[in-house]
């Protein structure tokens, strides 16, 4: 049991961090994306959430999350680190039940 707990308790941290390095690096990504192609607005959606908008103002790059959004993203990339995490032990130890 406690075991369990621990494994569990580092996938769920891991998937965290992991999901917060993904998004930071998603964000900074699109920030080069919108400087390079001089478009004034610019929303990341995914499977069409809007979880972030860049703007470009009089000559300055400003970014606001849309936290109901940001949250939605940020969960399921922790879930899906959990179950990806899971299913990884699963296939080791051969325990389906």
């Amino acid at each position: 049991m406690r075991k369990t707990v621990l494994r569990l308790s580092l996938e769920i941290v891991g998937g965290m961090i992991v999901s917060a390095g993904l998004l930071s690096l998603i964000i900074s990504s699109t920030y080069v994306y919108v400087h390079a192609s001089g478009v004034a607005h610019y929303n990341l959606n995914l499977l069409g959430l809007s979880f972030f908008r860049i703007s470009h103002v009089a000559g300055h790059f400003s970014g606001q999350s849309n936290s109901l959004g940001m949250g939605y993203v940020w969960l399921a990339g922790t879930a899906m680190i959990l179950l990806l995490g899971e299913l990884r032990h699963r296939l080791i130890t051969h325990r389906w039940l």
